[in-house]
């Protein structure tokens, strides 16, 4: 073998051995992005070709591996008719030269008809001669079950876990959102108390209490008047934010409340009347503090209480 040949032979082997550290390398990068859940794509901006380069973002899309590259019309094809616009108009300011970077969450839809939340981000790395964009590359990561941890941690952060209404401090949320934008109407705030529930739990137990409880909150949610709010204050205590302080629809509504509950409730064997003692307190001011309405209405209540239970009382009127 002369010098030539084995400079060739050389070279050969040199060649071998670069590709296959570069299939090495793109091994380890693929098990990386799969490990991460991030998807690699590139997009040739001239013609709009969107080559993907690990297999995850079939899942996303209800892409077969066999068709993993796909055109930026498919992928505008998948959004989501609500986010479809900004979506498109973020990809396009990074293009036009707006923005640096494009980066936003926006949700597609699988081929099975489910939504998927997108994290996406992508900046451009290659331009021609004229200094027009002709590369981008970027990531994708699905964070679907992230945005569902998320809503179920502000459902439990706002609601009260028995019954599935506002607990205390959202509710008071939501008196003090009525509150900026209260109108003519007015609003009034319904405080309610279980008369002798705690006899319940002591004689059927916690169990028995609880699905009577429940059962008792679905009944005071379904007369509540539309653009109410329901919550659970605390215990068997409840309360309404009413969209309206005029005496005679708030005597209609008590009365209406206060019949729904003439039926005893059943769980299993048992079955207990439970009524209520209602107090209220009409308001009509912006800067309304919470505390001050909840404990006018607590004191109408326990006048209801004090004159014999299963009725209601308006602030002001009585007191």
């Amino acid at each position: 073998m002369d010098e030539s040949d084995k400079i060739i032979a050389e070279l050969r082997e040199q060649n071998r051995q670069l590709k296959a550290q570069l299939n090495e390398a793109k091994n380890l990068l693929k098990i990386s992005l799969d490990d991460s859940g991030l998807v690699l794509w590139e997009q040739d901006v001239p013609s709009g070709k969107l080559s993907l380069y690990n297999a995850e973002y079939g899942e996303i899309c209800g892409i077969s591996p066999s068709k993993q590259e796909a055109l930026y019309e498919n992928w505008k094809s998948n959004l989501h008719p609500e986010d479809r616009e900004l979506a498109i108009s973020a990809f396009d300011s990074m293009i036009q030269g707006d923005n640096d970077e494009y980066a936003i969450e926006y949700r597609m839809i699988h081929q099975d008809g489910s939504t998927r939340w997108i994290k996406d981000r992508g900046t451009i790395r290659e331009y021609d001669t004229n200094n027009n964009p002709l590369r981008v590359i970027g990531t994708h990561i699905d964070v679907t079950q992230l945005r569902i941890d998320q809503h179920r941690l502000s459902k439990l952060a706002h609601q009260d876990t028995l019954t599935g209404l506002l607990n205390r401090h959202a509710f008071e949320g939501e008196f003090d959102n009525y509150c900026q934008s209260i109108g003519n109407q007015g609003g009034t705030l319904m405080f309610i108390d279980l008369d002798k529930f705690k006899p319940i739990n002591d004689k059927y137990g916690h169990t028995a209490g609880d699905r009577i409880l429940k059962a008792c909150a679905e009944q005071i949610q379904s007369n509540c008047p539309e653009q109410g709010q329901t919550g659970r204050i605390g215990g068997d205590e409840f309360a309404l934010l009413i969209p309206f302080s005029d005496p005679e629809k708030l005597e209609q509504l008590c009365k209406q409340l206060l019949a729904s509950f003439s039926l005893p409730f059943k769980y299993n064997h048992i079955e207990v009347s439970v009524t209520l003692s209602i107090g209220m307190c009409s308001f009509h001011r912006h800067n309304e503090e919470f505390g001050e309405i909840l404990h006018r209405a607590d004191q109408a209540m326990y006048r209801v209480k004090h004159d014999g239970k299963n009725n209601y009382c308006l602030w002001g009127t009585d007191n």
